[in-house]
C-alpha cells in the first residue's frame, strides 16, 4: 500500500481528521485497485470526525452512516485494519450523537471517538511442512 495510506493512518490516530481526509482523498483520486470502496470508507470516517469534532452533528451521522456502509464488506480485517472493533466503535458513537437532549449544546466526549487499530495476519503455514 502507498505511504499516504499509512500517512493518513499516523494522522487520524493523532486527531487530525482533516489532515487524514486529505491524504487518503489525495490517493483515493489515483488509487485503481478494486477495494477503492473501502479508501472511501476511510476518507468518510475522517470527514465525519473532522464535523463532529466541530459540532456539526447532522454532517458527522451522515458521513459515519456512509462509512459503515462502504466498510462493512470488508470486515473483519482489510488491509490489516481490525474493522470489527472500528465499526463497534463507530456504531458507539452513533448511538452518543443520537442520545443527545433536543437543544443540548453539540459535544461529544473525545474518547468516543474511534481509533483505527492495526493487526497483524500470520504468515500462513508452510505447506511441504518445512
Amino acid at each position: 500500500m502507498d505511504e499516504r495510506f499509512y500517512r493518513g493512518l499516523e494522522l487520524f490516530n493523532e486527531r487530525d481528521f482533516y489532515d487524514a481526509h486529505e491524504v487518503w482523498e489525495d490517493l483515493w483520486h489515483e488509487y485503481r485497485e478494486t477495494d477503492r470502496t473501502f479508501l472511501q470508507g476511510l476518507i468518510q470516517l475522517a470527514a465525519g470526525l473532522y464535523h463532529l469534532d466541530c459540532g456539526n452533528f447532522k454532517g458527522a451521522q451522515s458521513q459515519l452512516t456512509k462509512t459503515v456502509q462502504k466498510l462493512e464488506p470488508y470486515r473483519p480485517v482489510h488491509k490489516t485494519i481490525d474493522l470489527e472493533t472500528l465499526l463497534k466503535d463507530i456504531a458507539l458513537c452513533l448511538n452518543a450523537m443520537t442520545r443527545r437532549t433536543p437543544g443540548e449544546t453539540p459535544t461529544l466526549s473525545p474518547s468516543l471517538f474511534p481509533f483505527i487499530t492495526l493487526v497483524t495476519i500470520p504468515a500462513p503455514a508452510n505447506l511441504k511442512g518445512e
